[in-house]
């Protein structure tokens, strides 16, 4: 990311500009109710002790977010799966950083804030070059699943 640019967890006054990013992602015409329950949805998960927001900014406006969930582990497993539910980066925010940034944080979390093994998303197709552009594997071989197997610290010590 540039230098008027960072990295944060998402707070609720985020919530207006995120709403902003996703009417501007959405090819779709969104009616009042759809962005609604969207707005209730980033309220929610906000606050929710699974979830993991993050939201890049520049110049003190957000540009992106992206946002991640820790299932917890299976019933015969001590370790979590997590899935990335959204990464986006607003068109005039792209190309200086921000979704490899905004990658790397969910990453980093995953990694040491959780017990999370595994992390797995779906992808567009139009973004599964910007993952492999990252290195990350093609779990599917269409571009539209990744998985990535994080690091963990060892529970023997």
């Amino acid at each position: 990311m540039s230098d008027d640019g960072a990295i944060r967890v998402a707070t609720e006054q985020d919530i207006r500009e995120l709403l902003v990013l996703f009417v501007t992602h959405n090819t779709a015409p969104s009616t009042d109710e759809k962005v609604n329950r969207y707005r209730e949805r980033l309220d929610r998960l906000v606050h929710s002790w699974d979830h993991h927001i993050v939201v890049a900014t520049h110049d003190d406006r957000v540009i992106g977010y992206a946002a991640a969930q820790d299932y917890g582990p299976a019933n015969d497993r001590d370790w979590s799966i997590a899935r990335m539910h959204d990464l986006w980066v607003a068109p005039d925010g792209r190309g200086h950083g921000a979704g490899t940034a905004l990658f790397n944080a969910i990453r980093d979390w995953a990694t040491r804030e959780r017990r999370i093994r595994v992390l797995q998303w779906q992808s567009s197709q139009v973004a599964a070059d910007f993952y492999e552009r990252l290195g990350l594997g093609n779990a599917s071989g269409d571009g539209t699943h990744f998985e990535l197997e994080v690091a963990l610290p060892s529970t023997a010590d």
